[in-house]
């Protein structure tokens, strides 16, 4: 059986100092240190998040400059293609242009030469036609 004396008291108040002691030597560290590390791992979490969402952003922005970057680079292809067309035009333009000045006085001079010689062959037309005569005659005209 239990007994109710002095010595409850005395084990009551025991029991409370304990408690107190306990509470400010074990407990409060101890929780102080928990809640430290709780702060600690929300803002961890926070940085954490904030840097995902940084590179996310970044990474975004890395694939739009890229896709920009080929854009340009696109055009700059079909822009020195266009150029380079265009050249070709008139680079064969000029020679055709060349070839056809060439051509033109190339057939002036034939048709020069060609008078040329119609002019001589017609001043000798007369005695090649008497030559002729004669051959098929046999006799001078």
């Amino acid at each position: 059986m239990i007994n109710v004396d002095q010595s409850l008291i005395f084990q009551i108040i025991n029991f409370l100092l304990l408690l107190l002691l306990l509470n400010m030597l074990l407990y409060k560290p101890i929780r102080t240190i928990l809640k430290q590390r709780a702060e600690k791992m929300s803002l961890l979490a926070k940085e954490a998040a904030t840097a995902q969402a940084e590179m996310t952003q970044k990474d975004q922005d890395y694939q739009n400059k890229l896709l920009q970057a080929r854009k340009e680079g696109f055009e700059q292809k079909n822009s020195f293609k266009l150029k380079g067309q265009e050249e070709e035009k008139k680079l064969l333009l000029e020679a055709n242009q060349k070839i056809e000045a060439q051509l033109t006085q190339n057939r002036q001079k034939i048709a020069q030469e060609m008078e040329a010689a119609r002019q001589k062959l017609s001043g000798e037309v007369a005695s090649f036609s008497q030559e002729i005569a004669k051959k098929i005659l046999g006799r001078t005209i």
